[in-house]
């Protein structure tokens, strides 16, 4: 996955403020910017990563999880925009009924 960030420079080149991204909005990207951004860019762009790591991690997880489990899986899953809930109905292969996570 890609994501855009355009930082500008302030006083003299010390200090960074964002100017266009295409982050998206569940990740702290205004908590990240006042705690590290004023002082610490390698430290902003690392925590950036975790998360951005993180989202695009749970994404693929889901992913396979549809993939994998397809014939077991009734319906379309349903999610957040973050992919850390998820709801979904299931059958197990050899018993009568449905079960729901």
């Amino acid at each position: 996955d890609s994501f855009h960030l355009e930082l500008l420079p302030a006083r003299e080149f010390r200090e960074f403020r964002i100017q266009r991204h295409s982050i998206p909005p569940f990740i702290p990207l205004e908590r990240l910017s006042r705690e590290f951004l004023p002082s610490d860019l390698r430290g902003f762009l690392d925590a950036l990563f975790q998360h951005l790591n993180a989202f695009v991690g749970r994404r693929q997880r889901l992913q396979q999880f549809q993939e994998e489990f397809s014939e077991w899986i009734q319906g379309i899953p349903r999610g957040n925009s973050l992919c850390n809930l998820l709801s979904f109905r299931f059958r197990i292969p050899g018993k009568s009924g449905n079960s729901q996570l």
